[in-house]
C-alpha cells in the first residue's frame, strides 16, 4: 500500500498491545500466585513435567506479544493465548495428580536422636520417614488403650491439691492421637469420631517426652513425591529441670570446677540440657565456664592448640550439623564457633569461601530447588542449602571479619542473599548497597506487582526480615523509617512487624544512647497500642524508659498489675526507683503516683500477694538502691521477713549468684516461725552455706524447726547421693521425677487407677 506508514503501523499495533495486555496477563497471573497446598507451591522446579510447563507457557506467552507489537497479528496472538491457557488447563491437574500419586510416607518431625513408639513398636529414630505399606505392617490398631504409669511433676501435683483429678493436666508417657493419618492432602487428619487407633511415645537419651493428645496433628504435602505427611509433637521432658537440679547441686559444691564425669555427662545429654544450663550462664559466668568446658571436653578441644587441630574441631561440628540436619543458634556446634573464633578465624574465613560458590551454584535456574517465587525474589533463601554453611554464617555475623567485606559486597550487589551480612558493615559501600535495596523496594515496579499481587507480600516480608537482623546504628533511624513505612501500607501485619522489629533490638547489647533512642522511638512515634508500648518499654534499660515508663504507669494504674510478672522476666536496673515507688503506693492502698518513698516500710495489711511481684523484681534487679530498700524491708519486723522470703524461695531457682548473699541474713533469725519459712528457702538456694545453717538449727530447741531442718538437711544429702549416682551412670534422669503412678483409661481421659477403682 502507498498510504501505509510504518510509524502509523507501530502506533496502532502498541494500542492493540495494550487492549490486549489485560488478556496477556492471564497466563503469567496464573502462573506466579500462591497455589498453597500444605505450604508449598503448585510450581516446583525439582519437578520436569512443572519446568516443561512452564517454559511452554512462557514461549507462547511471549509469542502472543511479538505477533501484536512486530506483525500485528492479533489473530494469531490471540491462539497464542488460547494455547497458554490450555496447556495450564491441562498442567494443573497433572501436577496435582502426581502430587498425590505413589507411596505415601509419615514423617516425624523432632529434634534428631528421639526415638520413637507407636502401640509400642519401635518405628526408629528421628528424623524418622516410615512408609504407609510399612507403617500398617508393623503397627496395628490397638481397641483398648494401654495401662500406664504417669509421671508426675510437681506442678501437676499442685494441680491435684487445687482442683482434683478432673481439672489436672496430665502428661502421659503415652498419648492418643485421634488422627487418620495417610488421609486427603493439605488437611488437618483430626478426627473426633476415632475411638481407637495409635498410641504413641517419645525417647531421647532414655528419657521420656510427654506431649498432650492435640499435639500430634499432621499436615500433609502435596507438591512432594511420595506424599509426606508430617507430623509435629511438641514434646517436653518432665527430667530436665530435677537433671539440671542435681547437675548444679554438684558444680556448686565442687566450687564451680567441673569434673570430667560432669563435663562428659554434660557433653552425652547436651541436646536436651545445653540451652538451660546457656540461660542459666547467662547469669553466672561460673555456670557458664562450665558449660564451656563440657564443650571442650566433648569436642576435644584444649586451651591451645594449634591450627591442624582446631581443622579437626571443626570437622566434627560441621559433620554433626550435617548428619543431625539442625541447626541452631543455641547449640554446643555454635559455641565451638565461638570459642574458635578468637583463635582459628582465618580457618572459618577459609572454610566460608570454599563453600560459597556450592551456595551460589545451588541457586542457579538450572539448580533452583525453589519455587518461582524465589526466582522473582531475587536471591531469595534456599531451605535446601547445607546447614553447615549457616553455621558458618552465624560465626560470619559475629565477627565481621574485614578479608570477607570485598567478596560480600560483590555478592550482594548480583542479589541481597548477602545483604544482612554486608549491612553490619560500617564501611560507605555496606552503607549504599542497604540504601539502595531500600530504595528499590520503595519504589518497586508497578507493573510486576500488578502481574503477581502476591509477589508484593513476599518481598515486603522479606524485606522486613532484612531489617529487623540488620545490626548497624548509622542505618538505624533508615531502618526505623523502612519499617514504619510498612507498617503503614500493610496495616493487618503492621503491629507484628513492629513487636519482632523492636524485639530483635531489645535481645541485643545496646549503649545508652542507643536505649536513649529506642525508648524515645517507641513512645513517642511508634503506633501500637499504649499498653504494649508500656510492656516493650519496660525492657529498656536507660533513664528516658524510667521515665515514659512512669508517666504511662500514672496515667494508667491498672498496667502495674497486668504486667507485673514482666519486671520479674527481664529484670531491668534503670527501674529500681519505679519498683520501689510501687510497692511503697501498693503496701499504703493509694494510687499510684500519689505516695512519695521517703518513709520505711511498713507491716502490709492487705494480700501479700498482691506485693510478692514486685518484691521478686526488685530481688532480681539488684542495684545498690533495691538491696538497701529490702534490707529495711528485712529489718523491719518478722512478717515483712516472711513476705520477703517468699520472694526469695520463688527466685532462688533460676540461679542468680546475688541471691545467695540472703543466706548470711538468714543465718541470723532466731524467732522460730520466720526460721519455718526460711527452711525451704535453704533448700531451694542448695549450697554448702545454706546446708551449715540446716546443721545448726537440726540442733534447735524448737521440735518444729528441728524436724522441718533434719528433713531438709536429708533431702540435701539425698541429692548429693544422686548427683553422684547421676554421674556415675547409675541413675537415669527419669529415675529423678516425683513419683509414677498407674493410669487407667475411663473412656474419655486417663485417670488414676485408685480414683478408678474407687468409683465403681
Amino acid at each position: 500500500m502507498k498510504n501505509d506508514n510504518q510509524a502509523n503501523r507501530w502506533f496502532l499495533n502498541g494500542m492493540a498491545l495494550a487492549i490486549l495486555l489485560p488478556l496477556l496477563l492471564i497466563p503469567l497471573q496464573l502462573t506466579l500466585p500462591y497455589q498453597q497446598i500444605g505450604g508449598g507451591l503448585l510450581f516446583n522446579f525439582g519437578n520436569w513435567l512443572g519446568l516443561l510447563g512452564i517454559v511452554f507457557a512462557i514461549v507462547l506467552y511471549l509469542t502472543s506479544f511479538i505477533l501484536v507489537l512486530w506483525k500485528g497479528r492479533l489473530l494469531l496472538a490471540g491462539i497464542a493465548v488460547v494455547l497458554t491457557l490450555i496447556t495450564l488447563g491441562i498442567y494443573v491437574p497433572i501436577v496435582q495428580d502426581s502430587g498425590e500419586s505413589g507411596p505415601r510416607q509419615l514423617g516425624i518431625r523432632l529434634a534428631p536422636g528421639v526415638k520413637v513408639y507407636c502401640n509400642d513398636v519401635y518405628l526408629g529414630q528421628t528424623l524418622l520417614e516410615v512408609s504407609e505399606t510399612e507403617f500398617h505392617r508393623k503397627v496395628k490398631p490397638w481397641n483398648t488403650p494401654p495401662r500406664q504409669k504417669m509421671v508426675i511433676g510437681e506442678r501437676f501435683l499442685q494441680d491435684i491439691k487445687k482442683h482434683g483429678y478432673e481439672t489436672a493436666r496430665s502428661e502421659l508417657r503415652w498419648f492418643y492421637t485421634p488422627y487418620r493419618y495417610f488421609g486427603q492432602p493439605g488437611f488437618s487428619n483430626y478426627d473426633d469420631a476415632v475411638t481407637s487407633g495409635y498410641w504413641w511415645r517419645f525417647e531421647r537419651n532414655g528419657c521420656t517426652g510427654f506431649a498432650s493428645i492435640q499435639n500430634m496433628d499432621s499436615h500433609s504435602y502435596s507438591d512432594e513425591r511420595p506424599l509426606k505427611i508430617w507430623a509435629r509433637p511438641l514434646l517436653r521432658y518432665p527430667s530436665v529441670q530435677p537433671h539440671l537440679r542435681h547437675l548444679l547441686h554438684d558444680l556448686k559444691h565442687s566450687n564451680y570446677r567441673p569434673s570430667l564425669e560432669w563435663r562428659t555427662h554434660v557433653g552425652r545429654f547436651s541436646g536436651m540440657l545445653f540451652e538451660h544450663l546457656y540461660k542459666i550462664g547467662r547469669r553466672d559466668s561460673r555456670v557458664m565456664r562450665a558449660l564451656e568446658m563440657a564443650v571442650m571436653t566433648e569436642f576435644g578441644i584444649r586451651e591451645e592448640m594449634h591450627a591442624e587441630n582446631w581443622d579437626m574441631v571443626l570437622d566434627n561440628v560441621m559433620s554433626r550439623v550435617r548428619n543431625d540436619a539442625a541447626f541452631n543458634t543455641l547449640s554446643p556446634e555454635t559455641m565451638v564457633m565461638d570459642l574458635m573464633r578468637p583463635h582459628n578465624m582465618e580457618l572459618i574465613e577459609t572454610s566460608f569461601l570454599n563453600r560459597l560458590p556450592q551456595i551460589l551454584n545451588a541457586q542457579s535456574i538450572l539448580g533452583l530447588g525453589n519455587t518461582w517465587a524465589e526466582l522473582m525474589y531475587d536471591g531469595g533463601v534456599t531451605h535446601r542449602e547445607p546447614l553447615e554453611f549457616r553455621l558458618l554464617e552465624y560465626a560470619v555475623l559475629k565477627s565481621i571479619p574485614p578479608p570477607l567485606f570485598k567478596r560480600l559486597v560483590f555478592e550482594s550487589r548480583r542479589g541481597e542473599r548477602f545483604l544482612n551480612m554486608v549491612g553490619s558493615y560500617s564501611h560507605p559501600e555496606a552503607l549504599q548497597l542497604v540504601r539502595q535495596y531500600l530504595n528499590n523496594f520503595a519504589h518497586a515496579n508497578p507493573v510486576v506487582n500488578f502481574i503477581s499481587p502476591s509477589m508484593k507480600s513476599v518481598n515486603r516480608w522479606g524485606a522486613v526480615n532484612l531489617v529487623t537482623e540488620l545490626r548497624n546504628s548509622t542505618l538505624e533511624p533508615e531502618l526505623r523509617r523502612f519499617v514504619l513505612k510498612q507498617a503503614r501500607d500493610d496495616p493487618e501485619t503492621s503491629e507484628h512487624h513492629l513487636r519482632r522489629f523492636i524485639n530483635a533490638r531489645l535481645e541485643r547489647p545496646l549503649t545508652e544512647a542507643e536505649a536513649d533512642s529506642l525508648a524515645e522511638w517507641i513512645a513517642e512515634t511508634v503506633p501500637l497500642p499504649e499498653f504494649d508500648k508500656f510492656q516493650l518499654l519496660t525492657r529498656i534499660n536507660s533513664e528516658r524508659a524510667y521515665r515514659y515508663v512512669r508517666d504511662i504507669a500514672l496515667r494508667h494504674p491498672s498496667y502495674l498489675h497486668n504486667l507485673a510478672y514482666t519486671f520479674i522476666t527481664y529484670p531491668n536496673p534503670s527501674l529500681d526507683l519505679f519498683l520501689i515507688e510501687a510497692y511503697q503506693a501498693e503496701s499504703a492502698n493509694v494510687k499510684f503516683g500519689g505516695f512519695v518513698p521517703i518513709t520505711p516500710p511498713r507491716k502490709y495489711l492487705g494480700n501479700p500477694r498482691k506485693l510478692n511481684p514486685l518484691i521478686r523484681a526488685m530481688l532480681l534487679c539488684d542495684t545498690p538502691r533495691t538491696h538497701a530498700f529490702l534490707e529495711r524491708l528485712w529489718n523491719s519486723g518478722d512478717s515483712n521477713k516472711i513476705t520477703l522470703l517468699e520472694g526469695i524461695k520463688q527466685e532462688a531457682s533460676k540461679h542468680y549468684p546475688h541471691m545467695y548473699r540472703w543466706t548470711a541474713r538468714i543465718s541470723q533469725i532466731e524467732d522460730a516461725g520466720t526460721r519455718l519459712a526460711a527452711i525451704p528457702v535453704l533448700d531451694q538456694i542448695d549450697t554448702p552455706e545454706s546446708s551449715e545453717i540446716l546443721e545448726d538449727w537440726a540442733l534447735s530447741s524448737d521440735a518444729s524447726v528441728k524436724s522441718e531442718a533434719e528433713r531438709a538437711l536429708e533431702n540435701y544429702r539425698e541429692r548429693s547421693r544422686l548427683a553422684r549416682a547421676l554421674l556415675a551412670g547409675n541413675v537415669k534422669p527419669d529415675d529423678l521425677l516425683l513419683g509414677q503412678t498407674a493410669y487407667v483409661w475411663n473412656g474419655k481421659n486417663y485417670v488414676p487407677e485408685v480414683a478408678a477403682s474407687g468409683n465403681r
